[in-house]
């Protein structure tokens, strides 16, 4: 994979694939739950998740008032993939970076080419975080934090 790669050019069929959820990490004074997506295993490599943080951290912004994100990372034949997202002050916008870096260099990141955003097996883990931070922190009386971390999207899909 170049960073000049135009993602969603190569021909790939569609087969289920791994989606893990991963350990919650705080970074930089926000907290961000994980997951994983493999197409050649079930959990992504370490190597792999290390892409994922430093990504995360490349990613989001330094704010005083720091609060909830999510990571997507996915790894393929061609490369690795990350979607980074974090959650507004106001938490009714989700912002996103997109990253890709080939196997031959995991620490070498590239914005996402294209304006690509996500893949359909990323977006399992997206919709769910959205699914998630409606219920747990916009439809209640008092957000519940807890509960969100708490609840993650895990299997093939």
């Amino acid at each position: 994979m170049t960073t000049d790669t135009q993602v969603g050019q190569r021909p790939v069929e569609y087969a289920l694939r791994s989606i893990t959820a991963l350990a919650t990490e705080s970074v930089q004074g926000w907290t961000v739950k994980r997951y994983g997506v493999s197409a050649l295993r079930d959990t992504p490599a370490p190597e792999v998740l290390d892409f994922a943080r430093l990504a995360v951290r490349r990613s989001l912004p330094a704010t005083p008032a720091a609060g909830y994100g999510f990571s997507v990372v996915h790894e393929d034949e061609d490369g690795c993939y990350v979607v980074v997202g974090w959650w507004s002050p106001n938490r009714l916008i989700l912002h996103t970076r997109t990253w890709l870096a080939g196997w031959d260099d995991l620490t070498a990141l590239a914005p996402a080419p294209g304006d690509a955003t996500a893949c359909v097996w990323e977006l399992v883990a997206i919709g769910h975080e959205r699914d998630a931070w409606v219920r747990h922190v916009l439809s209640t009386p008092e957000p519940d934090f807890a509960a969100y971390l708490a609840a993650t999207v895990a299997g093939r899909y």
